[in-house]
């Protein structure tokens, strides 16, 4: 059978009910617009102005061609689905969120459900491989079957086919191959998501992008992630889902060169006034929230806030690096100012589907930092977080003893006895320390946290 996704137990089992409520019911956070607003509606008509919901226009992708300006906001109608083939591209100064009752809108790279047994039909090579054309804007990465409750394997080619699940995909052709023996999987599955779109929003590479929120929007099923942003400035994401994003195929051809990437919520090189709130991601094969690059001159990032969030089952849940391309004249350090972690509940890192299927495993870790000492870095704190159980490094980042301006205080660390298959499990990385018991964990978290709140090993 295909793989089941397995949920764990740890210590912030009742903290994380109630957040992850938190952001379901979230009401809309919006501020009111000075321009126009504009409705999105899955019983929409794109001929429509979409001035009212009344006159809702109906795709996604039509909020491209929608004549916005700054102080204008786009609004999605709750309940809706909107299974998008393309990134929008956002617009200075333009909001956009939801309207009506309901559940949050959702935004799907998947380009339709695929449990219906007329799409597929078996490989005359091999009986157990079921096949189905797709013909999307990227190579097929995550695969889920039964609303998330199964998820499949991408593999090289359809050689590499060999168990329930395994899947590929021949973007030039657009066929996508499943090894499925229980027969026709759109009659044995009752919901296939396949993502083949890379992106749900996006900012142009080029100076300038201000005073932009998203709220309530749910996004699922995208090879890289929801957003990816350069060079954002009052850019806020609040009471959003982010779930089964990532996995975006390289070097594919090369069976030993190929790897595999996909955040989340991504915000590139110079940024600053950065919000990421009351938001739930999980399930992303690298971070859930990450600051981090390089560009054409000086890298900074400034004001950056990654508050109240609950993250599970991803493999760099909050990461950062900073780094200055050697050929910007004059070279200088990368400058990072007033960042805060605070009050998110991170847990079970390494444990969700890009964990177990990663090609480099030693990369995962609750906290993640790539970058050795940083000569210009400033109020980075870190505060009131719950980090809740690794199968993997539980903070990967030089702590404040080397980071001058880094702070960690009033943080909460739960444990328990990883699942040793992966043998990269240090709870503390620079500190070089495994745990196994209370001691020991204690012991470790010592080399990132002088006063946590709580510190406890997990005997489950």
């Amino acid at each position: 059978m295909v793989d089941k996704v397995i949920y764990h137990h740890g210590g912030a089992d009742k903290e994380a009910v109630a957040m992850r409520q938190k952001v379901l019911n979230a009401v809309n956070e919006l501020p009111k617009a000075f321009g126009k607003t504009y409705y999105v509606s899955d019983s929409g008509d794109d001929l429509n102005d979409g001035l009212t919901p009344e006159t809702a226009i109906k795709t996604y992708n039509h909020i491209a061609d929608l004549p916005l300006k700054a102080g204008d906001e786009v609004l999605l109608k709750r309940g809706d689905t909107f299974r998008i083939t393309e990134r929008l591209w956002l617009i200075d100064g333009v909001n956009y969120g939801a309207y009506g009752d309901g559940e949050k809108p959702m935004i799907l790279g998947s380009l339709k459900d695929y449990a219906n047994p007329k799409l597929w039909k078996q490989s005359a090579d091999n009986l157990n491989i079921w096949q189905t054309e797709i013909c999307g804007e990227d190579r097929a990465s995550v695969t889920t079957f039964n609303n998330d409750t199964y998820v499949g394997v991408w593999k090289y080619t359809l050689d590499d086919l060999e168990k329930d699940g395994d899947f590929s995909h021949d973007q030039q052709t657009g066929i996508y191959s499943l090894y499925f023996s229980e027969g026709n999987p759109g009659e044995y599955f009752n919901n296939i998501e396949i993502a083949t779109t890379e992106t749900a929003m996006r900012t142009a590479n080029t100076a300038g992008h201000r005073n932009i929120h998203v709220d309530n929007i749910c996004y699922k099923y995208f090879t890289f992630g929801a957003f990816l942003t350069a060079e954002a400035n009052n850019f806020k994401i609040t009471n959003c889902i982010c779930g089964w994003q990532g996995g975006k195929i390289y070097n594919a051809n090369h069976k030993d060169g190929v790897k595999q990437f996909g955040n989340a919520i991504q915000f590139w090189w110079q940024c600053r006034d950065v919000w990421v709130r009351n938001c739930w991601i999980y399930q992303i094969f690298d971070a859930a929230i990450t600051f981090q690059g390089q560009g054409p001159g000086p890298t900074w990032f400034m004001n950056i806030n990654f508050e109240y969030n609950l993250i599970e089952y991803c493999s760099m849940n909050i990461e950062y690096w900073a780094s200055t391309n050697e050929n910007v004249d004059p070279y200088v350090d990368p400058h990072i100012d007033g960042i805060s972690y605070k009050g998110n509940i991170i847990r079970f890192g390494g444990y969700g589907w890009a964990g177990i299927q990663r090609w480099d495993k030693h990369c995962q870790a609750l906290l993640l930092g790539w970058n050795g000492v940083q000569n210009d870095l400033n109020d980075f704190v870190i505060t009131e977080n719950i980090l809740d159980c690794a199968d993997c490094y539980f903070v990967w980042m030089k702590g404040p003893d080397v980071h001058k301006g880094m702070s960690a205080y009033g943080n909460t660390y739960y444990q328990k006895q990883p699942s040793g298959t992966n043998k990269d499990n240090e709870i503390v990385y620079h500190g070089g320390k495994k745990a196994n018991n209370q001691e020991e964990f204690e012991d470790a978290i010592k080399f990132f946290e002088q006063e946590p709140k709580e510190v406890k090993w997990l005997d489950i």
